[in-house]
């Protein structure tokens, strides 16, 4: 059975089920609704609570899960299960990676944190300082959280708010000591399409960090490229920033 859980923000779908799931609560309650709210939000994000053991769902339901997961493939953002299932968060843990976007498992006890997660609206963690004097912008990645599709959508949005008034961005200056990596396979896509979408409107491009990945990007991102791209290590930002200025 499937019930919604009302009280949400509007791009959060809260669904709670027990027992065994059937097509007609897909198809009654929650393909239309997310339909609705996909006409007013780019993506959503969903809160799905298991109640108890779960007894599998129907035949047609499990057809309605696949065609409402692969329809709507890029179209989620953050996805909380909660359930005391071993077998599930087990598969969560193995599989997250492999989501398109971030997928996370929680207890039952920990549904007040699920709920915050899928619920919060400030999301980027990367740091985003734009000097508009001279063009220049400073992205520092923590080095102990892995990059996200929110990361990619807030400096995506820093730099177009900028190109409203200019043509190019001067500079880019990547600080981080080490790189942190990326959320899943969702945030690899976003830096992906950022890079393709932003790549011939950057002048340069310092990456100072003593991570291995910034010999990656001199050799082999530089070709890929229209911004001029040079690695410095990470005591070295003032003479990347001078490069970067000059």
């Amino acid at each position: 059975m499937l019930t919604m859980i009302e009280g949400l923000p509007d791009h959060v779908i809260g669904i709670r089920i027990t027992g065994k799931l059937r097509a007609e609560d897909y198809e009654r309650q929650l393909v239309p609704l997310v339909n609705e709210r996909l006409g007013q939000y780019r993506k959503l994000d969903l809160l799905c609570c298991i109640e108890g053991e779960w007894e599998g769902m129907e035949a047609g339901a499990a057809w309605q899960d696949v065609r409402l997961g692969l329809g709507k493939l890029g179209h989620w953002a953050r996805m909380a299960i909660v359930s005391d299932i071993k077998w599930l968060e087990t598969a969560i843990k193995l599989f997250r990676r492999l989501s398109p976007g971030e997928l996370r498992h929680f207890g039952s006890d920990a549904y007040a944190a699920a709920k915050a997660w899928v619920c919060e609206s400030d999301r980027a963690r990367i740091g985003i300082t734009l000097d508009p004097g001279t063009g220049i912008l400073t992205l520092e990645p923590a080095a102990d959280t892995a990059l996200s599709e929110d990361d990619f959508e807030a400096v995506g949005a820093a730099i177009k708010d900028y190109l409203k008034d200019h043509d190019q961005l001067h500079g880019v200056l990547i600080c981080s000591r080490r790189f942190p990596g990326w959320q899943g396979v969702g945030a690899l896509f976003a830096h992906l399409k950022f890079i393709n979408s932003m790549h011939d409107k950057i002048g340069k491009v310092a990456m100072v960090t003593n991570s291995p990945v910034g010999s990656f990007a001199d050799h082999v991102l530089d070709p890929l490229t229209l911004a001029k791209l040079r690695r410095f290590d990470y005591d070295q930002r003032d003479e990347a920033m001078a490069w970067l200025q000059d």
